[in-house]
């Protein structure tokens, strides 16, 4: 379970700006009740960023320089794209990218993983081994999935030994396919989470 979280989150996708305006800004957003910070390795190759894990990054010193912050937010974040390939899912390169993606944070765990797009090519159960390991390391506390259909979740969930809590599908006024095509009626019935994404919004909502 992912806890409570607020009805909005905070995606760090456009996380670009300087530290500073990066600080008062999840400040913000956590007044506001947005407690459920997202991120992902590949964010900062766009809208203003300038490689590879640079949101992540600038998330982590946001989190160093306020202590506190830590304990009140819900962290995510997403591995599984690389550049130019475009997407790994084996087990050896996910528990790879999370590990990188906790250094960049700066962090000894985070809250939620995701696979951030399937990769049609590996096997669901390769995906749960490297889940239950880094779940065993004490490195991620639960994880989710963002961009599957229904009958990827449900045969990566058969695998694992405990279950998915979360999926993101892309959801907006402009994009209701998750209302037709069975995503939120999956959501019901595992009772996981969806964590809606719009490229309008820079991130979760």
């Amino acid at each position: 379970s992912l806890g409570q979280v607020g009805p909005l989150s905070f995606g760090c996708w456009r996380l670009t700006g300087s530290d500073s305006a990066n600080s008062r800004v999840i400040s913000a957003a956590i007044d506001t009740g947005m407690n459920l910070v997202d991120n992902a390795d590949v964010y900062g190759l766009d809208w203003g960023g300038t490689h590879f894990g640079a949101c992540e990054e600038a998330l982590g010193r946001v989190l160093a320089a306020m202590p506190g912050l830590r304990n009140k937010i819900v962290l995510a974040t997403k591995g599984g794209i690389i550049p130019g390939v475009p997407y790994d899912s084996s087990s050896r390169y996910l528990i790879k990218a999370c590990e990188a993606s906790l250094s960049r944070l700066g962090v000894d765990h985070v809250d939620l993983y995701q696979i951030h797009r399937p990769d049609h090519y590996a096997h669901p159960q390769e995906i749960a081994t490297a889940f239950e390991s880094l779940r065993s390391r004490g490195l991620v506390r639960e994880f989710g999935v963002s961009n599957y259909t229904p009958s990827q979740i449900s045969a990566l969930n058969s695998f694992m030994e405990q279950g998915l809590v979360s999926v993101q599908p892309q959801f907006s006024a402009n994009h209701l396919d998750p209302m037709r095509d069975g995503t939120f009626d999956l959501c019901q019935e595992s009772s996981l989470t969806p964590l809606a994404w719009s490229p309008l919004a820079g991130g979760a909502l």
